[in-house]
């Protein structure tokens, strides 16, 4: 039984998806990518676990946050110093 696809998990999960948020070629991926295409009842046990252990904390913390934090962490974790005016 798969229940209907929810358009605004599905656009979040694009979102996250774009912003790099999620490991290249792993399972948390694949699940994100089916549960926005098929629904959350398109998922097996294996998967369901992976998606409320790995998927669902990175879909609940504000996007805009998660951006800023994983931009730093590829620049080795360097935050240039604030220039006050």
């Amino acid at each position: 039984m798969t229940a209907p696809v929810d358009p605004e998990i599905s656009a979040l999960i694009g979102e996250v998806i774009e912003a790099d948020l999620l490991k290249p070629n792993s399972p948390e991926l694949d699940v994100a990518r089916l549960v926005a295409l098929k629904g959350q009842g398109a998922l097996d046990a294996r998967q369901r676990d992976i998606f409320e252990r790995l998927v669902l904390p990175i879909l609940a913390k504000p996007l805009r946050d998660q951006v800023a934090i994983a931009s730093i962490l590829r620049r080795g974790g360097y935050v240039p110093r604030k220039i006050q005016y």
